[in-house]
């Protein structure tokens, strides 16, 4: 009988093969790139809950001049002032360092701000980091280009 299994192993070789590994599921470049989709489509929707569970209660975002904490970003989106309409994402890199992942990227951002539409190029970089089994952005750092 040792012999015959032998042989049936021979002949085909995929029964040789050792068994695949189950696949992983998305990369954590991919999960932080579609976090950052979910996000923006969270801000264009205003979907409050969304954008909490997103952004970690201890984010702070920075742009030249001025620093926002997580209760000055839902503020703004939830009054309205400063509404986004469209995001289009340029180039971005994501460099995974264990439960950190920093992205890195640029966005053609359409806003309304007081009424009137505006349109501007921002290069930007967001920190995450894997909560439990979630990741969340604690970092943010933004400029107009």
């Amino acid at each position: 009988t040792v012999l015959v299994l032998v042989g049936c192993l021979y002949m085909d070789p995929a029964l040789a093969q050792p068994p695949r590994a189950p696949s992983q599921g998305p990369s954590v470049a991919d999960t932080i790139k579609q976090l950052e989709q979910e996000w923006t489509d969270a801000m264009i929707v205003v979907d409050m809950d969304k954008l909490n569970e997103i952004v970690a209660d201890d984010w702070v975002e920075g742009y030249p001049g001025k620093i926002a904490t997580k209760g000055d970003f839902l503020a703004a989106v939830k009054s309205g002032k400063h509404k986004l309409e469209t995001c289009e994402f340029g180039p971005r890199d994501v460099k995974v360092f264990g439960n950190v992942a920093v992205l890195q990227g640029s966005v053609t951002e359409t806003r309304i701000a007081d009424g009137k539409p505006s349109t501007f190029r921002v290069a930007y970089m967001d920190v995450w980091v894997k909560r439990g089994d979630k990741w969340m952005v604690v970092r943010s750092l933004a400029k107009k280009l």
